[in-house]
């Protein structure tokens, strides 16, 4: 049995949707990495800079510089352990790839909608359901999915 007009028109959009998150989760994914590496740059710098002053002269003059350096540190540890922006990072490309095989499967349908039943399209919707709830533990960035948006939209003549 085809599709009806209300059908192709969802595969469409599921196809769409399925590109735009999956560059979105994609450049959210590069943005916790990004930020891990700042933080574990900042981290390594500070704690370098503790353990200097305890070597120079510099305690003696400044004494709670070396303190306020190991303090730095260990808050700026501490964020980090709380934060897991890498282990996001690591889930926001994960789910970049399902959305991409998601695409990948909707776009086979859309080539092949003579052939395309209702249940093929109902499979494809459920598992894009089952997929945004992993989302729901990361960042919401309404700016990011505008921008993948109009990415998708420019790659694919929209606008």
């Amino acid at each position: 049995m085809a599709l009806s007009a209300e059908e192709t028109k969802r595969v469409w959009e599921g196809l769409y949707t399925s590109k735009v998150h999956s560059l979105y989760f994609a450049s959210l994914s590069s943005k916790y990495q990004k930020q891990q590496a700042f933080m574990t740059w900042c981290s390594l710098f500070l704690s370098c800079g503790a353990a200097g002053t305890f070597v120079s002269s510099l305690k003696e003059s400044h004494p709670w510089v070396p303190t306020l350096l190991a303090l730095l540190t260990a808050a700026l540890s501490a964020y980090a352990v709380v934060a897991r922006k890498e282990r996001k990072g690591v889930d926001s490309s994960s789910l970049s790839m399902k959305y991409e095989q998601l695409r990948l499967k909707y776009d086979l349908l859309f080539r092949n909608l003579p052939a395309a039943t209702p249940n093929e399209l109902i499979a494809l919707e459920e598992k894009r359901v089952e997929l945004s709830q992993p989302a729901h533990s990361l960042a919401n960035k309404p700016r990011l999915m505008v921008k993948s948006q109009d990415q998708i939209a420019k790659l694919e003549g929209l606008r």
